[in-house]
């Protein structure tokens, strides 16, 4: 990831038509079993360590007789100097007995060009940037928005296979 003060930023979401994301929902007696799943399938369907995934939205707690959660998470995966994945993963649910719970992955594929310097921010720069840019990058950013794709389907495969697993298990 490129750390730059000033810097132009192209932003995509991984799935091109709308929503861009993907939402699953789930009825269920072991809701609060899928915290600790979603971030274990997180580190390894992605394959990033821990300091990549931020906990940014955490909220647990009783009320009425019934627990209730809110739980977001951002994943930042690195492609190249230029590009990463963003990912945002929600987690909402509430009930004891038998519950709701709901997942919402949102992927997005950034790249950041710094224009800290003087050369960096100059017209010829811009040119052959831009040249670079549609001639050789734009076609490797579609194939990182390819391989966003993938690994958002098998996230979600294998949360589906964890449902399933706790189906069973009930």
């Amino acid at each position: 990831m490129v750390y730059a003060r000033t810097k132009m930023l192209l932003e995509d979401n991984c799935f091109e038509e709308e929503p861009g994301w993907v939402e699953m929902n789930f009825v269920t007696t072991n809701g609060t079993k899928f915290y600790k799943k979603m971030y274990e399938l997180m580190r390894s369907v992605f394959n990033v360590p821990e300091s990549h995934i931020q906990e940014v939205d955490y909220n647990w707690g009783k009320s009425k007789g019934k627990e209730k959660f809110k739980v977001t998470w951002w994943l930042h995966k690195d492609m190249d100097i230029f590009t990463y994945l963003y990912i945002r993963f929600k987690l909402a649910g509430e009930g004891d007995e038998m519950g709701k719970v709901r997942i919402e992955v949102r992927g997005l594929i950034r790249t950041e060009y710094p224009q800290e310097t003087v050369w960096q921010r100059s017209l010829f720069y811009e040119m052959m940037r831009t040249f670079w840019h549609r001639m050789f990058y734009r076609k490797k950013r579609e194939e990182y928005a390819e391989e966003c794709r993938h690994l958002v389907i098998f996230y979600q495969k294998k949360i589906r296979e964890f449902y399933e697993e706790l189906k069973k298990s009930q």
